[in-house]
């Protein structure tokens, strides 16, 4: 099922939430299936018999008002949920569903307008990590469906609002798919590969943010080159990049494990430990890549070789105007034949040449056609 199509019937919840019984048992970790026991893996079905006409009248009486028709159809479906998305790991049934007021009083305490919210919020999660699912009866849209919200611990107040709790549960399912994909375990890997290449060609013409868009797309099909290639490129128009070197490549082993650690060492540690000069941030690469140095950095064409000494000279020499006038004269006939060089990393690393570029001529860089010369 596509995840734009939202369950609204008791029998669109069943298919839906067998997909995504599927989907999760086959990528999630193994700490997590650990957890559910094999009695569980075995039936591929995370979640229980569905409530009956009794036990919802009951619920519904013991709440005083109707529940909305997404949400009551979920529970027709199934009674309860285990491991809804990355961070809940059970859902309320109809014998302990209830309003938030009465289950965690101390947060609806404070009276400012998230908390009027949360004092009348119904509470349809349950064991979760410091967060909660929430749905508002009063905040009710034209299908009868109730707004629903996740209050968490590392939020400044309740997240974002979404229109239904099957909204909800769509969003923590494309969050679940998005962060295994970038542990390497993706639930749609086909057509990564074509992604990439079709990334690496656009990069090479100048099409920096469609290259970016199909590297991303392939990350999140699991692909660590994809993963790595959107990186490359962020380090040109994102200063704060190493942020994204550490988290999304170097805290990912199926990256390294793509691209090769010695690559990784000589074209973005670099980088990482230029932006992050600290003995935290070398303690952490030598515990993510070993102690050796690793492969050369990228082998460049001759012609760019002589352009760049040409240019290093004048930046010595205090004329950086001309310096930049050299390598922009030869970026547009840089290439490789490397598949993973897509634009001169170098000059970002560069020790006499990086203060020549700008955050205006990193991104000039990777716009410009580098073709030319291939």
């Amino acid at each position: 099922m596509t995840l734009s199509r939202r369950p609204s019937t008791a029998e669109q919840w069943q298919v839906y939430l067998a997909e995504y019984s599927a989907d999760f048992l086959r990528v999630a970790d193994v700490d997590r299936l650990h957890r559910l026991g094999d009695e569980r893996l075995a039936s591929g079905w995370l979640g229980f018999a569905g409530a009956g006409p009794d036990a919802l009248a009951a619920v519904e009486e013991r709440l005083g008002m109707t529940l909305p028709a997404g949400y009551r159809a979920f529970l027709e479906a199934s009674d309860g949920w285990l491991e809804m998305g990355p961070f809940v790991w059970t859902m309320r049934t109809t014998a302990d569903v209830g309003w938030l007021r009465d289950i965690e009083p101390e947060l609806c305490d404070a009276g400012d307008e998230d908390d009027e919210l949360m004092a009348r919020a119904l509470l349809v999660s349950a064991d979760a990590d410091a967060c909660y699912w929430l749905l508002d009866p009063a905040d009710v849209n034209d299908n009868g469906e109730w707004a629903a919200y996740v209050w968490a611990s590392w939020y400044p107040g309740l997240g974002d609002r979404f229109d239904s709790f099957a909204d909800l549960v769509v969003a923590e399912r494309e969050s679940f798919e998005a962060l295994s994909a970038r542990e390497g375990r993706a639930v749609e890997p086909a057509g990564a590969a074509e992604l990439v290449d079709e990334g690496r060609r656009l990069a090479l013409r100048g099409d920096a943010e469609g290259a970016a868009e199909r590297f991303e797309s392939a990350a999140r099909k699991g692909s660590g080159t994809g993963q790595y290639l959107a990186v490359v490129m962020a380090a040109f128009l994102q200063p704060q990049v190493h942020h994204r070197i550490r988290n999304d490549v170097l805290a990912h082993p199926h990256v390294v494990e793509a691209v090769g650690a010695g690559r990784v060492r000589a074209e973005l540690v670099p980088l990482f430990l230029q932006r992050e000069p600290s003995a935290w941030a070398q303690q952490f690469v030598t515990e993510v890549l070993g102690e050796t140095d690793g492969a050369p950095g990228q082998s460049e064409p001759s012609e760019f070789t002589t352009a760049l000494e040409q240019a290093r000279e004048l930046a010595r020499s205090g004329d950086t105007e001309a310096a930049w006038s050299v390598v922009a004269a030869a970026l547009p006939r840089w290439h490789s034949d490397d598949p993973l060089c897509i634009t001169p990393l170098m000059l970002l690393t560069d020790p006499v040449l990086r203060p020549l570029v700008t955050p205006q001529r990193a991104t000039w860089i990777v716009t410009t056609p580098r073709t030319q010369g291939h």
